[in-house]
């Protein structure tokens, strides 16, 4: 008999951490903002948040120096337009770097027949993921500092 995957469901996902951990080559501000855009997220809040986190109308407030978008999947256009859109609305230019990558996620596949005897599966999905830092401070390397 074949084994075509139509005899298989998923069963778990293993490591399904709902954000994306992708290392940027520079020094992050004590104050960087880390944004997780999901694909439901709604742009209008995200922006409002992160505009009033970039400039507050209160004095005792300390603005944020660096902001990073995050996303992975059907989010990552929207991140884009989030960041695209800060940059827009803001009087100021940014200093930007963006990193691609993917998240891996492990899904475990058992067999929907039990009479027919099957071997469960571990599948491996490489999902796209991208993080943009919009910085009013020029970017620092990780490794200038070192000497």
């Amino acid at each position: 008999m074949d084994a075509a995957i139509e005899q298989y469901a998923p069963s778990e996902t293993l490591d399904d951490t709902p954000t994306v951990s992708l290392t940027l080559p520079y020094i992050l501000h004590p104050s960087c903002l880390h944004m997780q855009v999901r694909s439901g997220s709604k742009t209008k809040n995200l922006i409002q948040f992160a505009m009033r986190k970039l400039f507050p109308t209160d004095v005792n407030v300390i603005p944020v120096e660096q902001i990073t978008w995050s996303a992975f999947g059907d989010g990552i256009s929207k991140a884009i337009a989030c960041a695209e859109l800060t940059k827009r609305r803001c009087p100021i230019n940014f200093h930007e770097y963006v990193q691609i990558g993917y998240k891996r996620i492990e899904q475990i596949w058992q067999p929907v027949n039990s009479t027919v005897e099957l071997d469960t599966l571990k599948v491996n999905k490489d999902i796209p993921a991208i993080c943009i830092l919009l910085s009013k401070l020029p970017l620092v390397k990780l490794n200038e500092g070192e000497n």
